[in-house]
């Protein structure tokens, strides 16, 4: 049975979140193993146990953050219904994904860090790009919309969209509503 740290159900848990939260502050390359155990009020040595490195720690996150946001696409297409418009849909979408700041944060973090160096970051990113793609496929071929076709088509621009409005939101530079980018992804 894990072990229990603080508020968090485990000490696993409490160093997933310390430095996912220090990597949004100060971006993935940041904060060392030292500063995370640190601020989650462990030995360093008890963060080596569970992560022998700073490369395995953020595999971790990002196969986590990209896990969270693959259960929302998830939970998106199993309840669309066919009576469903798709401008709707992807409202819904946008907004879900968009719901949890700190996943969003993050993953615009880890976007970053795909462009400014070759890692294992940009691996997992592509192939969870790759199943997402998929999901808004199927996604568009549950409705029965005229334009679902569009969303199959489209999903590479969704994603795209997506990404650009997490980067301005998050990063302070405003937020422009979602209701536009659905409509400039409909558009014939």
């Amino acid at each position: 049975m894990p072990r229990k740290h603080g508020d968090f159900p485990s000490v696993r848990d409490a160093i997933l979140y310390t430095a996912s939260s220090l990597f949004t502050q100060k971006g993935v390359r940041g904060p060392s193993l030292g500063d995370i155990a640190a601020e989650a009020k462990l030995s360093k040595g008890t963060l080596y146990y569970y992560y022998s490195t700073k490369d395995e720690l953020i595999v971790t996150i990002t196969d986590d953050c990209l896990c969270h946001m693959t259960d929302i696409l998830f939970s998106w297409v199993d309840g669309l219904n066919r009576e469903e418009a798709l401008r709707p849909a992807l409202i819904r979408l946008f907004e879900s994904l968009m719901a949890d700041g700190h996943n969003a944060r993050l993953s615009c973090v880890l976007c970053a860090e795909c462009a400014s160096e070759d890692t294992p970051i940009r691996e997992l990113m592509t192939e969870y790009k790759q199943k997402w793609r998929l999901m808004l496929e199927l996604g568009a071929l549950k409705l029965q919309s005229r334009n679902a076709g569009i969303l199959g088509e489209r999903a590479e621009l969704f994603f795209t969209l997506l990404s650009g409005h997490m980067l301005q939101t998050f990063g302070g530079m405003g937020s422009i509503s979602i209701e536009p980018l659905v409509d400039a992804l409909m558009r014939e």
